[in-house]
């Protein structure tokens, strides 16, 4: 009974009247058993909000599409994006590589992409590195770098009396 609305049998009446019109069969059906009760009656509506939640709007936006978008080996051109990432540098830009928007990394050069790690030394003098760095395993401590090794230039000279 605490979710309905407790309402006298005339207020019911009018209510399905207004509901169904003059259609006085679905309102006999209706109010049949009512009309020899007693003066009121408990009328139940919806205890739950209708449609969709306000919430949980979000999570229909696309990927970013971040990541490495070239392989070990794979010969890329100039300007081409090799990395793409968003809040820092996972991958450093090493021999003829760029970091442009976002950090995104692109080649410099023609060439061949290449991969490489190398050991961080902290600065000495960092608490950082002297209460956390030792610490972390040895895998922490790599830096990755993405290089482009320039294809050789053969044929692609012109002598200055040429130009």
């Amino acid at each position: 009974m605490a979710d309905g609305i407790r309402m006298s049998v005339p207020v019911v009446q009018r209510y399905f009247t207004w509901l169904f019109g003059q259609n006085t069969a679905v309102l006999s059906s209706h109010l049949g058993p009512l009309q020899s009760g007693s003066g009121t009656c408990i009328v139940r509506w919806a205890s739950k909000k209708a449609g969709s939640s306000s919430r949980n709007r979000g999570g229909k936006a696309p990927g970013q599409r971040l990541g490495k978008k070239v392989k070990e080996g794979e010969y890329v051109r100039a300007n081409q994006i090799l990395v793409r990432q968003k809040f820092s540098f996972r991958w450093l830009p090493g021999q003829f590589v760029l970091a442009g928007y976002r950090r995104t990394l692109n080649a410099q050069v023609d060439g061949q992409v290449y991969f490489t790690k190398q050991k961080w030394q902290p600065a000495p003098e960092d608490d950082w590195s002297k209460n956390v760095a030792p610490m972390l395993p040895d895998e922490r401590m790599e830096k990755k770098f993405v290089n482009v090794r320039p294809a050789p230039q053969i044929g692609k000279f012109r002598l200055v009396t040429q130009i």
